[in-house]
């Protein structure tokens, strides 16, 4: 839903890209490269750049996906990479966090940051299973681009913004989870296993 108001803003640069033909697979690198300069900036205190600069990120994982289906330059490859790309972001932005409140001698928030980081990575997850079972599974507040917009938003507002966003993003993460479970249940409980489901 937060994205839908940010891809009007951006709209020329997808044109841009969509006009050039730029690859879709290097916009999805470019991201990523991104999101490791954004988790340094975090692991090095440096939290409003390190949020301005994620949120950055979380641009290009909009255009790549625009601009491969308006080019014709989709693929399961690139599909498959631009998920995997997705979930190496997560981590490693939860990993400089991770590294910032140890610093900090929050041990508390270790915890916290791990708890938030199972969250993403199975919001996720219960997707790609569910969609591999062919149930849709889109359910749930807090997918990827939400998780993005708080902690980037969270960052750039300082630290002490920052401390309640990684809280609430390790309880509504794993909340949405929660919802994904009964989503899948209410849909497929006691429906047999077609064959090459695994």
């Amino acid at each position: 839903m937060i994205k839908y108001w940010y891809i009007d803003l951006i709209s020329p640069l997808i044109r841009f890209c969509i006009r050039h033909r730029v690859q879709p697979n290097l916009l999805t690198t470019i991201g990523f490269f991104i999101t490791i300069c954004a988790a340094v900036a975090f692991a090095r205190d440096n939290i409003q750049w390190a949020g301005a600069i994620l949120l950055f990120s979380g641009t290009f994982d909009i255009i790549d996906g625009k601009v491969a289906r308006a080019t014709g330059m989709s693929s399961k490859f690139g599909s498959f990479f631009d998920s995997t790309m997705d979930r190496l972001s997560d981590a490693i932005v939860f990993l400089g966090l991770l590294y910032f409140y140890i610093q900090q001698g929050k041990s508390e928030m270790v915890w916290v940051v791990m708890l938030a980081v199972i969250g993403s990575l199975m919001v996720s997850y219960a997707r790609s299973k569910a969609e591999a079972l062919r149930i849709k599974c889109s359910v749930g507040l807090f997918q990827r681009p939400e998780r993005v917009v708080y902690l980037g938003f969270g960052a750039v507002l300082g630290h002490v913004i920052l401390y309640y966003v990684v809280w609430f993003l390790a309880i509504a993460s794993n909340l949405t989870v929660i919802q994904r479970i009964f989503h899948v249940y209410s849909v497929a409980h006691g429906v047999p296993l077609d064959e090459g489901d695994e």
